[in-house]
């Protein structure tokens, strides 16, 4: 039973767990930092392929056979790691996605991603097409209206050094949140937070925050735009350059993770300062002294650096480190956990799929 699978899962992170889900796989663990620990749940889950031999077809079968099995661990845990499964290329993973009943595709030409990205099959895309470099923890798209519930990940070639895809437990960055600025995070539930993105009117590949404002709203005419982020809530102002300013609706900073009692630390907020840099600001010395320019408070106010950097340190200190191998699939709640890119060197191809 998922009960039984998730309850046993949840011993210390250092040790085997013999649990198995049906016949082919088994829930094991991985050392420190790649698994860790909270409140003696491990964050991920580890699902590794026991069967030699098997084939996707198999795999898509045992899958569909316990995806209420899957679904509570990934209520309990935050993140699945599937590993050791027969996911050879992309199709392989877009069929893996496909057998997951109920899971409605949110695709990059509906999503509102700053990120620059390329359809690869019908339910999968490339992560960010941008720089190299590492990204800051986040919630997939939590500076927008829309979002989606959860996240695929897919290693199709680990890079040469690094590239891994880290993950934090939201809820416990909420908690250290809330003890160090209790007076900031109130703040935060009562006036909720508003992003300001600065878009051009053609792609940039080369930066981590590069789609343009007609890939952003999909569509091609200022004036298509215009009724699109009335739509959304969002205000607006056109600059020079053919470039954009748009400014969301008042947004949520905190919410309850859906099926659970959990509170989370749901928004882009530590993402936004290194946004900055790439929507305008020069260095981090010109987006912090600046912030404002980027988000505020859902009334206008500014935000507080000092909690915001704390907040960044809260995500680094509950960092966990999937280190990708061939063929690994993460499967994200992206309300329980943040994720961040790791640096890295050499070629590497890791795929995503988005879940409304």
């Amino acid at each position: 039973m998922a009960s039984k699978a998730a309850k046993r899962s949840e011993g210390t992170a250092s040790q085997a767990v013999q649990t198995m889900i049906g016949n082919v796989c088994r829930l094991v663990s991985l050392p420190a930092p790649e698994q860790r620990e909270f409140n003696s749940i491990a964050v991920p889950v580890v699902c590794q392929c026991t069967e030699l031999g098997i084939t996707v077809e198999q795999t898509c079968a045992w899958l569909a056979g316990h995806q209420e099995d899957i679904e509570q661990l990934l209520r309990q845990h935050g993140a699945v790691l599937f590993r050791g499964f027969p996911l050879e290329t992309a199709e392989h993973f877009d069929a893996f996605i496909k057998t997951f009943k109920g899971y409605e595709d949110l695709p990059y030409e509906e999503s509102l991603s700053f990120a620059v990205r390329v359809d690869v099959t019908g339910r999968v895309c490339t992560t960010n097409e941008g720089k190299k470099g590492g990204q800051v923890f986040h919630h997939e798209q939590a500076q927008t209206p829309h979002w989606p519930s959860k996240l695929f990940f897919y290693c199709e070639r680990p890079a040469t050094r690094g590239g891994g895809t880290a993950v934090c437990p939201s809820d416990q960055v909420l908690i250290k949140l809330r003890q160090a600025h209790p007076d900031f995070v109130q703040q935060l539930e009562d006036k909720g937070v508003k992003y300001t993105a600065y878009m051009a009117s053609v792609q940039d590949a080369s930066k981590g925050a590069g789609r343009s404002w007609k890939s952003f709203f999909g569509r091609d005419t200022r004036e298509e735009v215009e009724k699109r982020m009335t739509e959304l809530g969002y205000t607006w102002e056109w600059l020079e350059n053919d470039a954009l300013k748009a400014t969301s609706p008042v947004l949520k900073a905190v919410r309850q993770a859906p099926g659970t009692d959990k509170q989370v630390f749901f928004n882009q907020l530590v993402a936004q300062i290194a946004n900055a840099k790439e929507f305008g600001a020069s260095d981090d010395g010109e987006a912090e002294a600046n912030l404002s320019k980027y988000m505020t408070f859902g009334d206008g106010s500014p935000l507080d650096l000092k909690a915001l950097k704390y907040a960044q340190q809260a995500c680094d200190e509950c960092a966990v480190e999937l280190l990708w191998q061939a063929k690994d699939v993460a499967l994200l709640d992206n309300y329980l956990v943040m994720h961040a890119r790791r640096d890295f060197d050499g070629p590497r191809r890791v795929l995503a799929s988005l879940v409304r």
